[in-house]
């Protein structure tokens, strides 16, 4: 069975839009640590923005440095088609290296056609979207744990 206090997990932060991310990146840990991980076993990548996340879990699958990893951003629709391409092509590439690898990936980038979305997405509170998506990759851990037998 799953053992949450030895899981490694790697944390891929996208560094744009610091006010929504830095809160979902806290939410996320502290979510993980309540979960029974350890401080000690989480590493954080920030990257300039969504689109390099995917590039950056790619590395950290292909060396086997997680058991665990948890992507987090935050991508605001503007005046021109930039968002849907970084949303659309950020969010196909986590889907692929999810059904290719056997190790979690929680999806916490956020697609919001505001500020105002993305700052009540990412409140202090139990609806923070990395608290959320930290969640649902400890849930999907659990399930492939199971799996495995």
């Amino acid at each position: 069975m799953i053992n949450i206090q030895d899981t490694r997990l790697s944390i891929v932060v996208s560094e744009f839009n610091p006010i929504i991310t830095d809160s979902l990146l806290d939410s996320a840990i502290e979510c993980f640590i309540n979960s029974g991980g350890s401080k000690n076993n989480i590493d954080i990548f920030k990257v300039s923005g969504a689109f390099e996340i995917p590039g950056v879990v790619s590395q950290i699958l292909k060396k086997n440095k997680a058991d665990l990893i948890v992507a987090l951003g935050c991508i605001i629709k503007g005046q021109t088609k930039h968002y849907d391409y970084i949303a659309t092509e950020t969010s196909r590439a986590l889907m692929k290296m999810i059904l290719n690898y056997d190790i979690p990936i929680g999806f916490g980038i956020l697609t919001t056609d505001d500020m105002k979305q993305a700052l009540e997405r990412s409140k202090k509170n139990n609806s923070n979207k990395g608290r959320e998506a930290m969640e649902a990759a400890l849930g999907v851990l659990r399930i492939y744990n199971k799996i495995k037998g």
